[in-house]
């Protein structure tokens, strides 16, 4: 089952408040495997423009990661296509980019598209599990043409595809194959307040489409093993940076107007309804994991 979803309810002077904590009832994790030595996430200064240009200078110190591994048809075999992925963060985002090279460009399949609906093209992705429990995961998809896509997915509770970060994007085709450029600000997403470093899970994962669509990923699968965020890499890092208070407040304004002819067919049209209506949604949030949603 999905982890929430996004209701639309109208009240006549009722309050509808909702509290829930995020994935706290998934089920552990079966197996955690042998642990992995985080890689470093560095931190860097200057100013950035997300525009797929990689032109930044921070990027030449960013951590910079290779999806070897083909999963899907094919089982753990080298990828196909090289694609390099590459990491950092500073005071307020998380920054992030993807080189995906292609031997044939033309064949690329990218369309702009809705948001969410970017899956039939060629696409990348960064999975974190921020909060270090393998029980869920924050999914952050792009295709060649910035279109986004996110998600949330919890163990053994399903995804939810109504979630919206706020995040920007960009994307461009190029002679080698095409470019992402990505920064998603901490205020977006959930993970636990700190003060020092902390530990988070990760992928990334890239989908070629050509006669079938072929899935590149950072670490080989185990299959014997259910719990896909037990075999994730790790980043460390992330010192100064925290998720916001997430407020959010939502007018809303909704009005009906509608006019009928009082023979049916004949004669002048006359109003015979007329309704106005104001309304309001808000969250909190508390905790990174609890929220507090109303609706009037």
């Amino acid at each position: 089952m999905p982890l929430f979803r996004k209701k639309s309810t109208a009240f006549s002077a009722t309050l509808a408040l909702l509290c829930f904590a995020a994935g706290g009832t998934a089920a552990p994790a079966a197996d955690d495997g042998p642990e992995k030595t985080p890689h470093r996430l560095p931190r860097v200064d200057g100013g950035f423009k997300t525009d797929a240009c990689l032109d930044e200078s921070f990027w030449e110190n960013a951590l910079k990661l290779d999806l070897k591994y083909e999963v899907r048809p094919a089982e753990n075999t080298p990828a196909q296509v090289k694609t390099e992925v590459y990491l950092a963060y500073n005071d307020t985002h998380l920054l992030a980019a993807f080189r995906a090279y292609d031997p044939d460009p033309s064949q690329i399949k990218a369309f702009i598209t809705d948001r969410d609906q970017l899956f039939d093209d060629d696409w990348v992705g960064l999975v974190f599990d921020s909060f270090d429990d393998r029980r869920r995961q924050f999914d952050f998809f792009i295709n060649p043409l910035g279109v986004q896509g996110d998600i949330i997915e919890t163990a053994g509770s399903g995804s939810n595809d109504s979630w919206d970060a706020i995040w920007d994007s960009a994307g461009k085709i190029t002679d080698y194959g095409y470019c992402v450029e990505i920064a998603i600000p901490f205020s977006s997403m959930r993970f636990q307040r700190s003060d020092g470093e902390q530990v988070w899970n990760f992928d990334a994962v890239r989908s070629y489409k050509r006669s079938v669509d072929h899935r590149f990923t950072l670490f080989p699968r185990d299959r014997n093993n259910n719990c896909y965020l037990c075999q994730a890499e790790r980043l460390v890092g992330f010192e100064g940076a925290t998720p916001g208070r997430n407020i959010e407040l939502d007018p809303t304004f909704s009005s009906l107007y509608s006019q009928a002819r009082p023979e049916y067919t004949e004669g002048d049209f006359e109003e015979s309804a007329k309704q106005n209506e104001f309304g309001l949604s808000a969250r909190w949030g508390i905790t990174p994991n609890i929220q507090l949603n109303a609706t009037a």
